[in-house]
């Protein structure tokens, strides 16, 4: 199915993948992010200027990108869409779409542990289950202040010497 770029509308999530690495690791983005993206998609999806359109997402072929960019719409469709993880998942990774790269953290040396694109969608759905994570009530500005290890709240704690 063709259609013109005037019944189009795009949104590319590769502006929200900006993040600094310490070794080999990647993604996947943080909260602050996830909730950049989400606030512009709805922004979008509520447009007038834009209700006769088709909305895109899409991203690059570079297999980093790829992962983040499927997180980010997962994750939508997990909050604002109502679906479960594996339904978003499946939405994925339906057709000819190659699998995603898992993530990485940043050790050095060889992975032991493969964080999956389905993996960050369960966990978002825990964290919403469990309240730990309200976008009506987010603050990106608190999120990143306290993402800054300088900034981390200080905890009373006891040392125990031998």
């Amino acid at each position: 199915l063709w259609m013109s770029l005037s019944e189009l509308c795009h949104i590319c999530p590769l502006c929200f993948s900006v993040c600094c690495s310490f070794y080999t690791d990647f993604g996947p983005l943080n909260l602050a992010m996830l909730y950049r993206y989400c606030c512009k998609l709805n922004k979008k999806l509520k447009s007038f200027a834009i209700s006769r359109k088709k909305l895109v997402h899409y991203t690059s072929y570079d297999q980093k990108k790829r992962a983040n960019a499927a997180v980010l719409i997962g994750a939508y469709a997990v909050i604002y869409l109502k679906r479960s993880p594996e339904e978003a998942y499946r939405t994925l990774i339906s057709g000819n779409n190659p699998g995603y790269l898992p993530f990485r953290d940043a050790a050095v040396g060889e992975c032991s542990f493969n964080l999956t694109v389905l993996d960050c969608l369960q966990g978002i759905r825990k964290a919403l289950q469990h309240g730990l994570m309200d976008f009506e009530n987010f603050s990106t500005e608190e999120y990143e202040h306290y993402e800054v290890r300088t900034h981390e709240p200080q905890y009373n704690t006891t040392h125990i010497h031998n």
